[in-house]
């Protein structure tokens, strides 16, 4: 029988495989070319033609590549005023942003430093100082609302300076219920320094609890409301606030002023003339109804009424509540707690500075 020395025969290929291999794997990688660069340095102008705007202006700067149909697509570098964008060299869109202004263009870069024309914002910038002139003297401090001209929004409080788009802007300057619009025309490249002077009145609301003290994280509530035209009318909000006191600045005429906590309440009428600061005390002759009712399923309060028709007046009414802290002014109440076995009353009187404690059933 032949026989073939097949075992050596394979083993030798096998191991001049693994040398050829070994060789190919040290073999060093063809050095890939480094890709071109292209940076560019971009400036800006608010008008055209006009002086490009230096460092100190804080444009914004973001390169984009650009999409199908010719818009922006991801965003491949940004930078502000004075910084280089760097990119691969080709086709971009570059936008620059300076505040309320914005203005976008198509450039080509290519490997290098690169220079394109200067991008035109078309805008111009709007100082606004709004004030109030108040008993003879002037205060700040307004809020501010703006609309461009392309119906971009801002507001601001306070004197402000801010680039906008050429064209119109209109203002509003509100201190609180005093409110002025103005339409300003903005030119590009141009400066607009605005002072809006609001002529009205103020209140100085107090609300006071006398000896009361509020527990702690309570505070009341101060309601301004334009005061009824008729006898008997509706009362129309007009601002409020959840302070102690406080400055209301409001257009001459009349109104009501109302202070609350809780349950307690009380209301002052005031007139106010132009340029004129009145104070208005709004005292509240406050104590505390502290309630205790175990097992019970709902609480109600009812205060005494010089109604016939309804000698009590529901003031708080409340489901799975057991016990009950609240103020409410000097005066006579009723307590309602509903049980399983059925409603119990009891009544209460409370004095001003003081707590009245009632236990059900």
């Amino acid at each position: 029988m032949l026989s073939f020395p097949i075992r050596p025969l394979a083993l030798a290929l096998f191991g001049l495989g693994l040398a050829t291999g070994a060789a190919f794997a040290q073999a060093p990688a063809p050095a890939e070319a480094a890709a071109p660069s292209a940076e560019l340095v971009p400036t800006a102008a608010l008008a055209e033609g006009g002086a490009a705007l230096g460092d100190d202006v804080p444009v914004a700067w973001e390169l984009y590549a650009i999409a199908a149909g010719g818009k922006a697509g991801a965003r491949v570098a940004h930078a502000g005023p004075g910084a280089v964008l760097s990119a691969p060299p080709g086709d971009y869109i570059l936008l620059a942003k300076l505040d309320l202004a914005f203005a976008a263009a198509v450039v080509t870069i290519a490997p290098g430093m690169n220079t394109v024309p200067v991008l035109a914002l078309n805008a111009g910038l709007l100082e606004l100082t709004p004030a109030l002139s108040l008993a003879g003297e002037v205060y700040n401090g307004a809020a501010s609302y703006l609309v461009t001209a392309d119906g971009t929004t801002m507001s601001y409080v306070g004197p402000f300076r801010t680039y906008v788009p050429a064209g119109e802007v209109k203002a509003t300057v509100v201190f609180d219920a005093v409110r002025t619009e103005q339409s300003l025309q903005v030119r590009a490249g141009e400066t607009v320094a605005e002072s809006v002077v609001v002529m009205a009145a103020a209140a100085d609301v107090r609300v006071s609890t006398g000896a009361f003290v509020l527990p702690e994280g309570l505070h009341p509530r101060i309601d301004i409301f334009a005061a009824p035209t008729s006898a008997g009318g509706a009362l129309r909000m007009v601002v409020f606030d959840r302070l102690s006191e406080r400055r209301f600045i409001l257009p001459p005429g009349d109104y009501v002023a109302q202070g609350l906590v809780e349950g307690a309440n009380t209301k002052v009428p005031f007139s106010l003339k132009a340029g004129e600061i009145a104070p208005v005390a709004l005292d509240l002759a406050a104590g505390l109804l502290r309630i205790s009712a175990p097992g019970a399923n709902s609480l109600a309060v009812m205060a005494a009424s010089d109604n016939p028709a309804e000698p009590w007046r529901m003031i708080y009414h409340q489901f799975d509540l057991t016990a009950l802290e609240y103020v409410v002014v000097e005066g006579d109440y009723l307590v309602e707690a509903y049980f399983e076995t059925g409603k119990v009353e009891k009544t209460a009187r409370v004095a001003a500075g003081e707590t009245a404690k009632v236990t059900l059933p």
